[in-house]
């Protein structure tokens, strides 16, 4: 696996967390990159807190000043620098940081080289509120990013189970970054296999014997999403990591997993 040029840690400032903000400092520690905060201040967040759902489940019982809320988004963005810079320095990872004022599809426009690899949370709460952080921040990640890590509130991810099927492009990819993942790599990789594939494991053993990992693998048939998150849930792991292809996340295959699992999960291209 080449080297990562950096560990980008895209976090709309409602949704910023601690889990979110060491999985990036962590990973970048391990792999020897730089990490890069872009930390979004999404206008959207504030026609939201206009709309009538906004006002019912608000704890004051009224709409949300508009300037009250621009004022925390404000704060949070500070926050996550400063916890950004903090963790970073605890773990001698260096780093960078901007705010982005706009929409996410447009402040996440530029060219990202294939080497970096995403960071993104995907849930927060400004003044109390939950608030659901924009579907654009996922759908507008760039399509030459070979690793996106989905990063829910309150997750973190250090035992990862992997799944494969057999019409998988690169399943050895998909394997470099479960392993890059691990905690340690004296514990076993849970992989699981999806459908038929005597081929499939015969490169999962290759792949396991060249790096000289433990794997515990798993079988499974047709499986939807439900059956795949349910296998999840006993495996004892706290991750997921998925080749893009994966023809389960399809349409809005993705966003039910997440939906299902709550776990974080590692899509790899």
């Amino acid at each position: 696996m080449s080297k990562s040029r950096r560990v980008i840690l895209a976090l709309d400032v409602a949704a910023r967390d601690e889990e979110s903000i060491a999985a990036a400092v962590e990973l970048a520690a391990r792999l020897g990159a730089e990490v890069l905060g872009l930390f979004l201040e999404d206008p959207r967040l504030l026609r939201w807190a206009d709309l009538p759902v906004a006002r019912q489940v608000s704890p004051w019982g009224k709409a949300l000043e508009e300037v009250r809320l621009e004022a925390q988004l404000q704060a949070l963005a500070a926050q996550a620098q400063a916890a950004l810079e903090q963790a970073a320095r605890r773990l001698g990872v260096a780093w960078r940081a901007q705010v982005l004022r706009g929409e996410p599809e447009r402040a996440l426009s530029e060219e990202i080289p294939q080497e970096d690899i995403w960071v993104i949370g995907t849930a927060g709460r400004v003044m109390g509120l939950t608030v659901p952080t924009p579907s654009a921040l996922r759908l507008v990640l760039p399509e030459a990013a070979r690793w996106v890590l989905l990063q829910p509130r309150g997750r973190a991810f250090r035992h990862p189970m992997v799944v494969l099927h057999p019409q998988a492009r690169q399943p050895e990819a998909v394997l470099d970054a479960a392993l890059a993942w691990m905690e340690s790599r004296t514990e076993p990789l849970t992989v699981l296999m999806l459908g038929p594939g005597s081929e499939l494991a015969a490169r999962v053993q290759a792949w396991q014997v060249r790096q000289g990992v433990l794997v515990r693998p798993m079988h499974l048939g047709a499986a939807t999403l439900e059956q795949l998150a349910q296998v999840f849930e006993r495996s004892g792991c706290d991750g997921l990591v998925l080749g893009a292809d994966l023809p389960l996340l399809e349409g809005e295959g993705l966003s039910q997993l997440l939906a299902l699992s709550r776990a974080p999960v590692l899509l790899v291209r």
